[in-house]
């Protein structure tokens, strides 16, 4: 019998045409208005953005925008794809996951590519999420592995500096006999700024819903939605493929895992002048989730991977406001959270290609008629994946 790949599809469209918004052309001393300025950076941002898709080049993170002492964080796929610091620029290889060969064909292509400024007047920083088609050519037929990813940026001068990224393959956590994911150094840029973060996230990581409007962007009138100056409502991303919710919608059914989750390792920093008069703080590190039985799946512990952007805002504001004064009343909220259960290579490979998986480093699949595809070693990742199950 020929063993057929599974998850395959044929390519029928293709990604939608990129869209720049020229400068606008305002004459000498003419200041540019508010919302086309912001239009604009949203253009530059999401060229960016789609570029490096392409690319896949290490990111740029040279900037004083935030403290060396905490830096960037890049996390991925596997259990060892975490990477922070000057390790992002140093250490960093593909942002895909798989060990594929030189000679196989991929193609990445944005589905619901959505781009939030910060709502302060100065604009310093944008957060985005994306799901994407990371696309797999062996044997004459496209592979579709469906992928979540969310970023941070810093608007440093007329450039985009990219802080976090968190990408990730949607699976409900299962608890593990061990803890396994590469552990994460602490670090944290303020002790009372971190302390603060903390109160902030308890009730989402804690499932107090009760609590939830007061450290949540709650949009009910979707102005966000129509005016690019609005403060944009938060959005959670849970491990489960289908897992997501939107600021929007009901409170009560916010939730990022059955269970909840205890902060183990965090890195917490800030964008800006200084901690006291910075609106963007972020944190990356993991999570152990304590989730309770479900029909035919006994519960315990996992580690899971988060990544959260807060900003500092004014209750009710519907607009850009300063809240970069210590004194002003202005508090921290939870704008994007993305919490992932790491996959490994093995694993993924399976779920994508099944029974006709030969091998995942290099990727090899046997094809419809039997033949073996074969690829040529690529470049040794620069990060490790410990095997399933292993600490």
């Amino acid at each position: 019998m020929k063993r057929a790949l599974l998850a395959v599809a044929i390519a029928a469209c293709s990604s939608p045409p990129r869209t720049t918004t020229p400068h606008t052309e305002l004459g000498a001393g003419a200041a540019e208005p508010d919302a086309v300025r912001r239009k604009r950076l949203v253009a530059e941002l999401q060229d960016e953005i789609l570029s490096s898709y392409e690319r896949d080049d290490l990111p740029d993170i040279e900037t004083q925008m935030i403290p060396a002492s905490v830096g960037p964080s890049r996390i991925g796929v596997g259990p060892g794809d975490v990477l922070n610091g000057d390790d992002v620029r140093q250490r960093a290889s593909s942002r895909w996951p798989l060990y594929l060969g030189n000679d196989v064909l991929t193609e990445v292509r944005s589905k619901h590519l959505d781009i939030h400024l910060s709502a302060d007047k100065q604009v310093t920083a944008a957060w985005m999420s994306d799901e994407v088609s990371w696309r797999i050519t062996v044997c004459g037929h496209v592979a579709v592995m469906p992928l979540r990813i969310t970023a941070l940026y810093a608007h440093d001068g007329d450039r985009w500096v990219q802080v976090l990224e968190h990408l990730s393959f949607g699976a409900v956590p299962e608890a593990t006999p061990e803890l396994y994911g590469l552990e994460v150094k602490s670090a944290v840029v303020d002790r009372a700024l971190a302390d603060e973060l903390s109160r902030t996230l308890a009730p989402v990581l804690y499932r107090q819903t009760s609590r939830l409007p007061q450290v949540v962007w709650l949009d009910p009138d979707h102005k966000a939605e129509d005016n690019i100056s609005a403060p944009a409502p938060t959005m959670l991303i849970s491990p489960d493929s289908e897992g997501e919710w939107h600021g929007t919608e009901d409170v009560g059914h916010a939730q990022l895992v059955d269970g909840t989750l205890t902060p183990e390792d965090r890195r917490i920093g800030t964008i800006g002048p200084g901690v006291g008069r910075s609106t963007i703080a972020y944190w990356a590190g993991n999570f152990v989730a304590d989730l309770p039985d479900r029909p035919g799946v006994k519960g315990g512990k996992v580690r899971l991977r988060g990544t959260f952007v807060f900003e500092k805002r004014k209750a009710g504001q519907q607009g850009p406001a300063d809240c970069t004064d210590p004194k002003a009343d202005c508090h921290w909220y939870v704008v994007q959270g993305h919490v992932s259960k790491p996959v490994d290579d093995i694993n993924l490979a399976s779920i994508v290609f099944g029974t006709a998986l030969l091998s995942e480093k290099p990727l090899a699949v046997t094809c419809d008629d039997g033949r073996r595809a074969p690829t040529v070693p690529a470049a040794a990742p620069t990060t490790s994946t410990p095997a399933a199950g292993s600490p």
